[in-house]
């Protein structure tokens, strides 16, 4: 009866049978344990696992190798890999079963490195993992993100014949896609005889944690057509995919989909679409959500994502006002829900009400992470301060990291300020050398500053490592399908129309008053080129074909993946007015929405 219910996830239904059964006499074996434990570690019954620990002892049972795996596995499960690594090191025999349950405990504790070492000496000892073993260790390696030992533990999967087994294959998806290697995690999925549910999450997981969205989409309509259904998991990838892409239609779509199949939407992936629809520029319908949802089962992530939602688009009183609700509706606050609140503070402006947010986490026993420090400087440095950011740098109890430094460098970019500029940029050199985008804000600042000797120099750094700037690109949805531009695009069908439409639209903007700015230009060339280059700005030429293709009254959305310039989001006011049309721009930083020759952002950014 024990082995029964243990078997079949009736934790509670064990403890108390185990618990009728010591009552009335009857004493426990080596049989007996191993059950019991597995209904405590199925729930994390910690304290229950102790108390059978303590009578195993007594009892003499605490050496049988079936109640110590047991009780490792126990405490593994429970999170309490210490304790069950006390259990394994006093083993005196130690079969495979033993060494993947440790295995498997450290590596689900989140530490790979002993879970690998402990691999090493299980094949020390001469025992051939199974792979069941061969999962965790894969997975270890996933975690660390480690390429060659990704290597490694493939070609021992490939030479010990574990690839046959699809929760192997799996792994291996996973575990490539997680080092960063889509093309090689795609290869193992293309090579699979079997595929299963899992199979196909993991590579579509994989494409969305790469930023590899659309190929995402891709892959779905091939699992589609494969005959494998979606189920829940499935559906919060494709919500992260077009949450990623900033793309209305295929939400929408996606949501209607999800409807249809009939799978059940639980609060997390109600939460997902509502955070699909705030970061899609569909703000609205994410309001509606939360407010659909029934107050007693709100949970803090619905509360963040509405308020990280108001935040993404400029309104931060707004913000602010959700949050106090939250706490006056006995909501408590996260490190997320303070992550949000004081970036809505940051890109509205709100500098006293994000220094109280900040000055009260303590009060609600909530630790300031690196991301609040980060949060709390990028807030001061867009609002001109810089000395006070650096100084609070200075000040940290933890040491600055790249998205500190990061914050300093971007409002140093945005006010010219070249000396503390070169400080920050110096440390994210040293602490992130092979971040292209870091020596290209520098750059920047030296060319605001028409230091061009300096902005060469740091150019040929970045030819000497290898490094390349990300290139600037815009998308714009029409119809059922989506359009992207580069900067001075000529690859797009469009390009010819619309250059000669981005041409006329400069003429039309001057007439209306428009100058461009030309020291968003940051090359140095001649004068009259500066313009040229402007025009040709990518969410520049996504507008125009927006202008030409869409009907008027429809808004125009456009995504582009870097932050906007100073001159696109002038001429934006100006193209709103001229044409009466509203535009919504998704940056790298925030939503703008530009409407009758002013924008949500009041020209705070």
């Amino acid at each position: 009866m024990l082995r029964g219910y243990a078997n079949n996830g009736h934790c509670f239904e064990t403890m108390e049978l185990y618990t009728l059964m010591r009552r009335i006499g009857i004493s426990s074996n080596n049989y007996t344990f191993p059950f019991v434990l597995k209904a405590c570690a199925l729930k994390s019954l910690i304290l229950e696992g102790k108390v059978i620990h303590g009578y195993a002892i007594r009892t003499g049972f605490d050496s049988d190798i079936f109640v110590e795996t047991a009780l490792l596995d126990m405490y593994a499960k429970c999170g309490l890999t210490d304790d069950g690594r006390k259990v394994f090191d006093r083993m005196p025999v130690r079969d495979v079963v033993c060494w993947t349950a440790m295995i498997t405990g450290c590596e689900q504790a989140e530490k790979p490195k002993e879970a690998l070492l402990l691999f090493r000496h299980m094949q020390q000892e001469g025992l051939l993992a199974g792979s069941i073993t061969l999962v965790s260790v894969i997975s270890a390696v996933g975690q660390l993100g480690h390429s060659m030992m990704a290597h490694s533990v493939h070609a021992f999967a490939v030479c010990n014949g574990f690839l046959e087994s699809v929760r192997v294959g799996n792994s291996i998806v996973s575990m490539y896609a997680k080092c960063g290697n889509v093309k090689l995690a795609r290869l193992v999925f293309d090579r699979m005889e079997e595929r299963d549910g899992i199979s196909w999450n993991s590579m579509l997981s994989g494409y969305t944690q790469n930023g590899q969205a659309s190929e995402a989409l891709l892959l779905f309509y091939h699992m589609q057509d494969s005959g494998c259904k979606p189920n829940p998991v499935t559906a919060l990838i494709l919500v992260s995919a077009c949450a990623y892409l900033g793309s209305r239609h295929l939400g929408r779509k996606l949501h209607d989909f999800i409807a249809d199949s009939n799978i059940k939407i639980d609060t997390i992936l109600w939460n997902s679409l509502m955070d699909m629809y705030a970061k899609c520029g569909d703000l609205e319908t994410a309001v509606k959500m939360f407010n659909d949802i029934d107050p007693s089962k709100r949970d803090v992530t619905s509360w963040n994502i509405l308020i990280s939602g108001y935040g993404m688009h400029g309104n931060g009183k707004k913000a602010l006002e959700v949050f106090s609700r939250m706490q006056e509706e006995g909501g408590e606050p996260d490190h997320v829900t303070f992550a949000s609140i004081l970036s809505a503070c940051s890109h509205a402006g709100l500098i006293d009400e994000g220094r109280n947010c900040f000055a009260g986490m303590t009060k609600l026993s909530v630790t300031p992470q690196m991301k609040h420090y980060a949060c709390v400087v990028d807030m001061l440095g867009r609002a001109g301060l810089l000395d006070e950011a650096f100084d609070m740098i200075r000040k940290m109890p933890l040491p600055p990291n790249d998205e500190v430094w990061g914050a300093l460098l971007l409002a140093c970019r945005i006010y010219g300020n070249a000396e503390i500029g070169e400080i920050a940029a110096n440390n994210l050199f040293r602490l992130e050398p092979e971040h292209a985008g870091y020596y290209v804000l520098m750059s920047n600042i030296y060319a605001a500053s028409n230091k061009w000797q300096e902005v060469k120099k740091l150019r040929q750094d970045m030819q000497v490592k290898g490094l390349k700037k990300t290139a600037a690109f815009s998308v714009i949805e029409f119809g059922k399908g989506v359009h992207g531009f580069h900067t001075a695009d000529q690859v797009n069908p469009h390009w010819q129309e619309v250059y000669k439409r981005v041409e006329s639209l400069a003429v039309e903007m001057k007439m209306a008053g428009y100058v461009p700015d030309k020291s968003c230009v940051l090359h140095d060339v001649e004068e009259e080129d500066k313009e040229q280059i402007l025009n040709y700005h990518s969410e520049k030429l996504a507008i125009a074909f927006g202008l030409m293709k869409i009907d008027p009254g429809v808004e125009i959305q456009v995504t582009k993946n870097l932050r906007m310039c100073n001159d696109c989001h002038s001429a934006f006011k100006f193209i709103s007015h001229i044409y009466r049309r509203k535009i919504i721009v998704r940056d790298a930083n925030r939503f703008h929405h530009f409407q009758g020759g002013a924008c949500s952002c009041k020209d705070y950014w």
